[in-house]
């Protein structure tokens, strides 16, 4: 018996030492070299590390801060940082050490979505190559644009760490990361002549839906359980990000959500609230990019979709990017992402960060009346006067008007200022009028820094006929 026990003490001491001689200091992947912390703020550090473990972290730019790792190992503080302008430097002692280097201090923008944001610059088969993709590489190499690609990850349950490095902008690293979301950066380090930090965690062809936490998601729409993989790209692809301070989001999704585009209303600006919960640094810049034209099965599932994604501007800090005018009708991935980048560094620039003299949307619907056999519709056209393509030729395409039988025709078009006059001869008493209400229309009418007018409609019909085929 007493050999027994001495053979399982034994066991156990050596099983004490050798998790003591394993066990070392752990920080997630975003903590790294390389990397872009939120500059003048106060950031967390985190970490994983033996229970009742001592932690000592040296800044190189502020005196050290120590802490304790709690009963599961985990440790966390928060450390203040500097003004853009400094590289700094990071020791960690626990029960092993760790250094991070380089680090730069700037802006740090998160950048999701499906597809049209994970599309790389680079080339890739099947698709359009992005519109200069060569020159513009080539001419990346800035140590002050530091990029995070998130590894694709799905989980049921919300993971601690994920996959991904910190990389210097280079002419070969640029090529990797999401076109839309480099193009955004670049202008605001330009424009700010700041360091800015990109985070990209997108996934082509994914709805709204699994990047949404799961208290986000409706519980009319969890009848089918854990078989609908609600939440599960939120878990393993952002879930790891929210301990990480970040200025703002950006976003370009909602091409795999036309079909459910009534739910979409819902689901969008929930799963913006719920990030903003989850990071819990308030409501921060959430801005977003409209779907742009392209043949959907549905005939009006582009109109559609823009339309419940503009339910999100009904939330503080968030805006919209248009495309209407860079479509790719035969193309779900229109090429045209540097000019998709510009706008929404556009809503940045004046929004947040004191750019007033920037104009960044174009005319949008203010009011509309009716006068007898017309339909007056008045825009508010930020920055200029109403500019029309077609105007000069007596046309102005892509408006449609319609009485009570819900029946539209084309409507004869005229300019009056930042007034638009439309009649029809079929339709006497027009009550509603539609804008670019069909998938592959273009945009007509602009202000005069370029910016086109989203899709709209004075109506909401779900059935109508169109009269006129364009």
């Amino acid at each position: 018996m007493k050999l027994l026990l001495n053979r399982i003490l034994c066991c156990f001491l050596l099983f004490v030492g050798f998790k003591t001689l394993t066990a070392q200091t752990k920080l997630p992947s975003i903590l790294s070299d390389n990397m872009l912390l939120q500059q003048s703020s106060e950031v967390k550090i985190w970490g994983w590390d033996n229970p009742g473990q001592n932690i000592i972290v040296n800044l190189s730019w502020s005196k050290s801060i120590k802490t304790i790792t709690d009963e599961s190992g985990k440790w966390e503080l928060f450390v203040s940082t500097p003004k853009a302008g400094k590289i700094g430097k990071m020791k960690i002692s626990g029960s092993t050490k760790l250094s991070i280097s380089n680090i730069l201090f700037g802006e740090v923008w998160l950048c999701s979505g499906q597809s049209n944001m994970e599309r790389e610059l680079g080339f890739r088969n099947g698709q359009k190559p992005i519109v200069n993709f060569w020159e513009e590489s080539q001419k990346a190499t800035s140590s002050s644009i530091r990029m995070f690609v998130v590894q694709r990850k799905k989980s049921d349950t919300t993971l601690e760490d994920c996959v991904g490095k910190w990389v210097e902008c280079t002419p070969e690293t640029v090529l990797k990361f999401s076109a839309v979301g480099y193009f955004f950066g670049k202008q605001l380090s330009d424009k700010l002549n700041t360091p800015i930090g990109l985070i990209q965690s997108a996934w082509g062809g994914t709805k709204v839906e699994p990047w949404t936490p799961i208290e986000g998601i409706e519980k009319t729409m969890l009848k089918k359980g854990k078989q609908n993989k609600f939440s599960n790209l939120y878990n393993g692809m952002i879930a790891p990000l929210t301990n990480y301070k970040i200025k703002g989001a950006i976003w370009y999704q909602g091409e795999s959500n036309v079909l459910n585009w009534k739910q979409y209303k819902t689901l969008f600006p929930n799963m913006i609230t719920s990030w903003r919960n989850q990071w819990n640094i308030g409501s921060f810049p959430f801005y977003f990019v409209q779907i742009a034209p392209y043949n959907y099965p549905d005939k009006f599932g582009v109109p559609r979709i823009v339309e419940a994604q503009l339910e999100a501007l009904k939330l503080p800090n968030t805006g919209v990017a248009a495309t209407q005018d860079i479509g790719a009708f035969y193309d779900i991935h229109p090429p045209q992402k540097k000019e998709v980048g510009r706008r929404l560094s556009l809503i940045a620039l004046n929004n947040i960060y004191g750019k007033k003299e920037v104009v960044y949307t174009g005319p949008f619907l203010k009011s509309y009346k009716i006068e007898a056999e017309k339909l007056i519709i008045q825009f508010e056209t930020p920055g200029s006067q109403l500019h029309s393509v077609g105007a000069a030729m007596g046309k102005i395409p892509a408006f449609y008007i319609a009485g009570e039988n819900k029946t539209f025709h084309k409507a004869q078009v005229k300019q009056d200022g930042n007034k638009i006059i439309v009649s029809s001869s079929k339709v006497k008493n027009p009550v509603a009028v539609r804008y670019n209400w069909k998938n592959n229309a273009n945009g007509t009418i602009y202000n005069k820094h370029g910016l086109p007018a989203l899709p709209f409609r004075t109506d909401n019909w779900d059935q109508v006929l169109y009269a006129d085929a364009e």
